[in-house]
């Protein structure tokens, strides 16, 4: 009988700990479940957005399990912590629950294949290029191209050159290597580059490097094995916003810089993932705790008020009109620092113009939602491109 209540005991004892334990993490489960339903929300509505939103499926996981040990410590009887946990349990299941049958909801209604590796938020697979090549040197750096090639070489290919992000300050070219991979697979060589960051301020020499970059591939197309006239400049965030602002530029025969050289054919389409189209839009809002602005003033030297012609070269939406190539817009309505309404103004502006616009805005989904191959988000950005891809420049 003493024995069986010194185990009682101990039982009880080690469900303290673990119930408390599961207190601490139900409690941030569900402050995070708050945040990803209401973004709006300080502090947790950036964390929601950013850990719920991708990894909603691992929430719903987690709710369950923290649903069990709070049934355990109520059998414990440690009631009181068990409640606790229960609720905040509940509230994280339910929360993340929305959030997964709300992004598989959307991806279901645009027709986009989302596998179980997606759903769990398996990663991103090893991906690397099958080549790199120098492209420029400027103030004393390599700029380098790194090349993604299909299975089977051929004729030339319509290809797609891609821009990384990293507010202008930071990034890799290798930042969506395993997407580079999926696109060359199905018949699109991805070539993704360097270009100059901040600081200085490189509102006109980032753009100059893509150009630059457009260049040399023109003039080694036939090794790179692409087609020049058939480039689809692509890139997301600060990325994004370069390669459509270079894309308008070109058909607009503006100045664009370049480093010398074939002036490069524009672009046949452009696509933007979260792009950062309307940097005046960015400075105003200050996303992130004014992470957008500072970006913003370090890229172009100034706020819109001292350096307003900067801000019209290096912002695309100051550059619509009818004419323009095809572009594709995909964001998440959640974004904190490129808010969805600035990437929504700018296609409701394309079609004002009566120009070709795809746009997709992704639920529950914050900025760079897609950088994990393996997500919904993931899975929603890889079928866009592809679709886009394959209705204006079909691979041979």
């Amino acid at each position: 009988m003493a024995g069986e209540a010194r185990r009682w005991s101990a039982a009880r004892a080690f469900g303290v700990v673990v119930v408390s334990a599961g207190v601490v993490v139900a409690v941030a489960a569900a402050l995070l479940a708050f945040g990803a339903l209401i973004p709006a929300l300080p502090f947790f509505g950036v964390l929601g957005s950013q850990l719920v939103g991708r990894w909603a499926f691992r929430f719903v996981l987690l709710g369950l399990v923290l649903a069990v040990v709070a049934a355990a410590g109520w059998w414990l009887r440690v009631r009181r912590s068990a409640g606790v946990l229960g609720g905040g349990a509940l509230v994280a299941l339910a929360g993340s629950l929305v959030v997964l049958g709300g992004q598989l909801s959307f991806a279901h209604d645009r027709g986009v294949p989302v596998g179980f590796a997606d759903v769990l938020g398996a990663g991103t697979p090893a991906a690397p290029p099958d080549r790199t090549e120098v492209f420029a040197e400027a103030e004393g750096h390599e700029l380098e191209a790194s090349v993604w090639s299909p299975p089977r070489s051929g004729a030339e290919r319509p290809a797609v050159v891609w821009v990384h992000g990293g507010g202008f300050s930071s990034g890799s070219r290798f930042e969506q290597r395993a997407l580079y991979r999926y696109l060359a697979d199905r018949g699109y060589p991805v070539i993704s580059i360097d270009y100059r960051l901040t600081p200085p301020p490189r509102w006109y020499d980032a753009t100059s490097d893509v150009v630059c970059a457009l260049s040399w591939i023109t003039e080694h197309a036939a090794e790179l094995g692409v087609d020049p006239s058939r480039l689809v400049l692509s890139g997301g965030s600060a990325g994004g916003g370069l390669a459509i602002n270079a894309g308008y530029a070109l058909a607009d025969r503006r100045d664009v810089g370049g480093c010398g050289g074939v002036r490069p054919a524009p672009p046949i389409a452009v696509a933007g993932f979260y792009p950062a189209v309307d940097l005046a839009g960015a400075y105003a809002d200050a996303g992130l705790g004014g992470y957008g602005r500072r970006t913003a003033v370090a890229f172009l030297g100034g706020s819109p008020e001292q350096v307003p012609e900067r801000y019209a070269y290096a912002s695309a939406l100051a550059r619509v009109r009818p004419g323009l190539m095809p572009t594709l817009l995909v964001t998440g309505i959640d974004d904190h620092l490129i808010l969805e309404k600035r990437v929504r103004g700018f296609a409701d502006r394309l079609r004002a113009a009566g120009d070709v616009v795809d746009y997709a805005a992704v639920p529950f989904s914050d900025h760079a939602f897609d950088s994990r191959f393996h997500t919904i988000g993931g899975a929603v950005s890889r079928a866009e491109l592809l679709r886009f891809l394959r209705a204006h420049v079909p691979p041979d």
